[in-house]
């Protein structure tokens, strides 16, 4: 379950995830981060510390071919109607918050 995982152990498992499909796709690690544009030392620090920017997690899921999973994140509700999306704007309003 992921909601008890660490965001190091989520790494972690992104990592393993990562080089098992540059495996599947015979990719060179070389290969993947000139794919990303990323620099052999950030690739390598990224290997070793399960830390790098958003920007270059998006670029190694484009280069494998990966962005099928990323499309889950983006997804957004559909609505059928402008009542609908009327409804969840004032559900969405903001609120305040006293911390007490």
């Amino acid at each position: 379950m992921i909601e008890l995982m660490t965001p190091y152990d989520i790494m972690e498992k992104f990592v393993e995830v990562i080089e098992k499909e540059r495996v599947r796709k015979n990719m060179t690690q070389v290969e993947l981060y000139r794919a990303t544009g990323m620099s052999a030392k950030s690739y390598a620090n990224f290997m070793r510390n399960k830390t790098t920017k958003f920007e270059n997690i998006i670029n190694i899921m484009i280069a494998l071919d990966m962005t099928s999973k990323l499309e889950i994140l983006l997804e957004q509700e559909k609505f059928t109607s402008l009542d609908e999306i009327r409804d969840e704007k004032r559900h969405k309003e903001r609120k305040r918050v006293r911390k007490g």
